[in-house]
């Protein structure tokens, strides 16, 4: 890792691989055992000792939880039971096998329609009770109790006793999982979990605790919901709790809000920001995922040190990643954390093992694009350096040392820290919100473990909040921390977009930042409704009145959509501050500033070669443009000093980034003219030899064709070279004398090759275009080319031979049982997805059209 130029490791701790094997000193520690901390500390040395970073994901596996979490402080999971009765009458159930688990509350209510009366409603969960069997606790029964006249329901609340245990973890890992909304419960996980490994590792040499994604299910009730709802919201929650799954006339949203805020507050205190201070308690820092969290969500990850996002799935596209990333960068933007991480490459590709490295470069680009400063590799994950004993991680990009293209990888490697590098500088430049729409999906959510990220995203819509962006509008979310201290930030405009309910105090702090000059822009409609059940209505009317007077006044606008209608409007009232003229779909940028610097991050995350004008808002500064992939300076082709900017006319090539900088003491570049359309000067796609001596062969091609047809190459996967010695006559070195730069163009690659001219080194073409420039390099009279070409791994993995390694019985000295262990590695671990995914193997090698061609 460290001649791959990767800064640091995460350590993260999951399911056992293979059996314990004596003879060849193979032991798997069990969770917490004197072997496991033993393993951790010499980690962490390790990496100590070559100047890495070392950070440890707490626990093994996730979520947080283990065999020492008592039932009393776990994640509770709570089902609703209904039974319909007509009174006048009295009723009695028997619900022994009917449900299991304890019940939270009980109400009785008349029904008219679909909706509860609550003038009517009965709090019964004290004629619930246990029943007995020769004195032992047996089932659950209603007590008698009389029934009015009318339709009633009976609503029972049960907090089951199946609950959420910890996924996937090593022996011995395995028990209930936490209470995210608990204090006390985290502080158990942590007693356990976290102060024996800081003491046997020593305190300082994990730099950070990392806490993986919020992945919980069903978890959506918490014991001390009620004290803490009364305490927060002024009320009893207990007679109210049908209206967290049916309808009470005339407050469902309002008291599925107060429930679903209070649960949101707790997680944030009392998980997120406990989690870091205890990291501070042991000299680290925090750096945690909080997608998947029903909290405030730019609450839950700015209450980490170093807030993380992720890219999940084929994410080597431009599109703005709600989801998973945007949300945690405009949290660290807005609580003020300087590095903002990213979980990148997960499923990068599905199946495995054939991702290039030219993915890996456009999902780095896209994940840039969002405002992510710090790259996490998903990841290199351990093998031996047996391929036959090749142990690959479900869910990673394979980037290790078993992949064929890992010799290559420091390249990308050292791409990414540079481009981190000048991403982490300053402070972004961001004067465009975006107001988050939580309060609507607390209020029209019912109880359940809501994924607000993916609630958020589902409401705004990739298509609205692509639009904003790739207009030129760079944005950040925000929510009520911001408004109402709106004068500590530097945005001018403010967009309410899918939100109709929204706090007193916050539409009070809107109308403020208004009069004092911001833009306030709502799509379709302005907020109407208040938040939770306390003074509705005088709160309610206060806010109508406040939105009716701001658009009488001019101090608020609202479009007829929040497309095409929004994006006109926001032109109408500010300028972009980067506007990408002819491709703004497939370029995007990133804007910081410095105290001498303005930066600016443009990315072609794209197959095509472009031509591309971009204009630099408020800039006239001189600058420099430069490509962080080779650090070599770029042309441009025009430049035009205007009243309002800078526009600078680019050649971008199909995956290319580059960094502009600006600064006052930066002389402006010098224009280029724009070089006349290629000619080609030799045709050398005939007459090439390709060798690979691993697999003892050689063969002469007078037409280029992929390895991957030869019958003994058909599964291999690897490097091949490939050489052709060819004549270059006068008249072609006239043309070449002639021509500002020469060439060497590929039609086709797979994947990865690296170019050498006459015994130099060239380069390695990673990613499209498939041409390296070897001006200077060619001589009249013979010349050599050689090519040393990588294709994918898929195509070993797929191989009929290829062992699986999987035993079918229980595993020699396994030290338990291995039946539900054989099905989780048969799932995770071995290539027969890839198998029966992926039918014939992928191109290799070179093939199609090799010119060399002169620009002029």
């Amino acid at each position: 890792m460290q001649e791959a130029e990767i800064g640091g490791v995460e350590l993260q701790i999951l399911y056992p691989l293979q059996a314990d094997e004596k003879e060849k000193s193979l032991q798997n520690y069990e969770y917490l055992s004197p072997g496991y901390f033993e393993l951790i500390r010499f980690a962490a040395d390790e990496a100590a000792a070559r100047g890495m970073q070392f950070d440890l994901t707490l626990g093994s596996s996730w979520p947080f939880g283990g065999p020492f979490m008592p039932e009393e402080l776990c994640g509770q999971n709570v089902l609703p039971f209904s039974i319909d009765v007509e009174g006048p009458c009295t009723f009695y159930k028997d619900l022994t096998t009917v449900i299991y688990g304890k019940v939270v509350g009980a109400v009785l209510g008349k029904m008219e329609g679909a909706q509860m009366m609550p003038e009517t409603i009965v709090d019964i969960t004290d004629h619930v009770v246990d029943k007995y069997l020769f004195n032992w606790p047996w089932g659950t029964e209603i007590e008698e109790i009389d029934i009015p006249a009318g339709l009633h329901k009976i609503v029972l609340f049960v907090s089951s006793d199946k609950k959420q245990r910890v996924l996937k973890p090593l022996r011995g890992g395995d028990g209930l999982i936490i209470d995210h909304n608990r204090k006390d419960s985290l502080r158990k996980f942590l007693e356990y979990g976290g102060d024996p490994i800081v003491e046997a590792v020593g305190q300082g040499k994990i730099q950070n605790f990392f806490c993986d994604s919020i992945e919980v299910f069903g978890h959506n009730w918490t014991d001390i919901l009620y004290d803490e709802f009364r305490k927060r919201r002024g009320y009893e929650l207990r007679p109210y709790i049908y209206a967290l799954w049916g309808e009470i006339k005339g407050m469902t949203d309002q008291v599925r809000y107060d429930y679903q805020k209070t649960m949101a507050e707790l997680t944030v205190e009392n998980f997120f920001q406990e989690l870091t201070a205890w990291c501070h308690e042991k000299g680290a820092v925090s750096r945690i995922q909080a997608h998947g969290t029903w909290g405030d969500i730019l609450q839950a990850y700015g209450a980490a040190d170093i807030p993380e996002g992720e890219t999940f799935s084929a994410f080597d596209r431009y599109e703005v990643n709600t989801v998973h990333r945007k949300l945690a960068v405009s949290a660290g933007h807005v609580y003020h954390k300087p590095i903002i991480s990213n979980e990148s490459f997960t499923w990068l590709r599905f199946p495995r093992f054939v991702v290039s490295l030219e993915n890996i470069k456009a999902a780095a680009d896209s994940i840039f694009l969002d405002g992510i400063n710090q790259i996490v590799n998903h990841g290199y994950s351990y093998s031996k350096d047996d391929d036959e004993k090749m142990l690959a991680f479900y869910a990673s990009t394979n980037i290790n040392h078993t992949n064929t293209w890992w010799k290559y990888y420091k390249k990308l490697s050292v791409y990414i820290n540079r481009v981190c590098d000048f991403m982490q500088r300053g402070e972004p430049v961001v004067t465009t919100a975006v107001y988050l729409p939580q309060h609507d999906i607390w209020a029209e959510t019912p109880i359940a473990d809501t994924h607000m990220c993916m609630k958020l995203d589902e409401r705004l819509q990739v298509a609205c909040i692509d639009g904003i962006h790739k207009a030129g509008y760079w944005f950040d979310y925000v929510n009520d921390d911001v408004l109402k201290n709106w004068k500590d930030y530097g945005y001018d405009t403010l967009l309410l977009i899918e939100c109709d309910r929204i706090p007193l105090e916050t539409m009070e702090k809107i109308r403020e930042f208004a009069e004092h000059g911001g833009r306030v822009i709502a799509a379709e409609r302005v907020p109407s409704k208040s938040c939770g059940r306390m003074h509705y209505e005088e709160r309610t009317a206060e806010i109508c009145r406040i939105g009716s007077e701001m658009k009488e006044q001019g101090k608020l606008t609202v479009t007829s959509d929040k497309f095409e209608s929004l994006i006109q409007e926001l032109r109408r009232v500010k300028k972009p501050d980067v506007q990408i003229y002819h491709h703004p779909d497939t370029v995007g940028y990133v804007h910081r500033r410095t105290d001498t610097e303005e930066i600016y991050f443009i990315s072609n995350v794209s197959i095509n070669d472009i031509k591309e004008i971009i204009k630099f808002t408020k800039n006239k500064k001189g600058f420099c443009v430069f490509d962080p992939m080779d650090g070599k300076e770029k042309e441009i082709h025009q430049l035009n000093i205007a009243e309002d900017g800078i526009e600078v006319s680019v050649d971008l090539d199909a995956y290319q980034s580059l960094l502009f900088v600006f600064g006052q003491d930066i002389a402006f570049p010098s224009v280029e003219r724009e070089k006349e359309t290629k000619e080609k000067c030799l045709e050398l796609s005939n007459g090439w030899t390709l060798e690979i001596p691993q697999k003892a062969f050689r063969k002469e091609y007078d037409i280029l064709e992929g390895w991957e047809r030869e019958p003994e190459l058909k599964y291999y996967s690897g490097s091949g070279s490939y050489s052709k010695t060819f004549q270059i006559s006068e008249s072609a070195w006239q043309q070449l004398q002639d021509a500002d730069t020469v060439l060497l163009e590929l039609e086709h690659i797979g994947k990865t090759a690296e170019i050498y001219v006459n015994g130099t080194f060239v380069d390695t073409i990673i990613k499209h275009p498939y041409r390296v420039d070897i001006t200077g390099l060619l001589k009249q009279g013979e010349n050599r080319i050689e090519i040393t070409a990588v294709n994918l791994l898929i195509n070993r993995m797929i191989d009929p031979e290829y062992p699986e390694r999987l035993e079918e019985t229980i595993l020699p000295q396994w030290p338990y049982a291995s039946g539900g262990l054989n099905e989780c590695r048969k799932e995770r671990l071995f290539n027969w997805r890839e198998r029966e995914m992926v039918k014939e193997p992928y191109p290799s090698g070179i093939w199609g059209k090799v010119e060399i061609t002169v620009q002029k």
